[in-house]
């Protein structure tokens, strides 16, 4: 239950109160007609495509956010990712390209020595710097 709020007004200030209020002159009727007339115009001219385009256009800030995100999202989507090799993996793909050398490698040394054999035949024909 709620306390009764006690009025603080004595009876002179409640008469002194009730003869403002009734020196005062009374509000005017509003005149309704004109007053809907004028909601129908303004309504009306915020519903058509023109107000609404100019209202969207007359803020910059929506404009730069919206340019700004379609710009990070465009160069998020269409820039190549950078990929890595890795070097573990690298390694091991170039050992095993090697592995047959290395388990024939008797047959490796061996062709290595043909080459030299080339070389020392043809140094009978190469001319001499004696002289």
């Amino acid at each position: 239950m709620s306390n009764e709020r006690r009025d603080d007004l004595t009876a002179d200030e409640r008469a002194l109160l009730a003869r403002a209020v009734a020196a005062a002159p009374r509000a005017p009727e509003p005149r309704w007609g004109e007053y809907r007339a004028e909601l129908r115009a303004r309504l009306d001219a915020r519903r058509s495509v023109g107000a609404r385009l100019s209202a969207w256009w007359a803020r910059p800030a929506p404009i730069a956010l919206s340019l700004g995100l379609l710009t990070a999202l465009l160069l998020f989507t269409l820039q190549p990712v950078e990929r890595r090799p890795e070097f573990g993996s690298l390694d091991d793909a170039m050992l095993g390209a090697r592995l047959d050398l290395l388990e024939h490698y008797r047959v490796v040394e061996r062709l290595d020595l043909f080459e030299e054999l080339d070389v020392i035949r043809q140094l009978d024909h190469l001319p001499s710097r004696e002289g």
